[in-house]
């Protein structure tokens, strides 16, 4: 099913965030997964830049993960710091931005789109 612009999906599941990932794995799709939590102010002024990202770069998957309910998923990527933004394609990263960094964020997804 093809995702209606602007749409982030949203992880509260490790194992379906897992099987989401090895299937994302197959793909040359550009994933930009946003760490965020309930209590991080940056992160909520964040959303807004995600939403109009996923409308405009329809070709990118945004994903949202709470730290706090897969923490795990956070460790694994090493946050240390909200809000964080891990770029990964093909299953490797391979781009991050920490911090609410709008034009930073842009300008690395669009290089990893080339």
């Amino acid at each position: 099913m093809p995702k209606k612009s602007g749409q982030v999906l949203t992880f509260r599941s490790s194992s379906k965030w897992r099987s989401h990932f090895q299937s994302s794995k197959q793909t040359d799709k550009l994933m930009v997964i946003h760490f965020t939590a309930t209590w991080c102010g940056p992160c909520h002024t964040m959303e807004p830049v995600i939403r109009e990202f996923a409308a405009k770069y329809v070709g990118v998957e945004f994903i949202q993960i709470d730290v706090d309910e897969l923490e795990a998923v956070a460790r694994e990527y090493a946050v240390q710091a909200l809000p964080a933004f891990i770029l990964i394609k093909k299953g490797e990263t391979v781009d991050k931005v920490v911090g609410a960094e709008k034009a930073a964020l842009q300008k690395k997804i669009e290089k990893c789109m080339l």
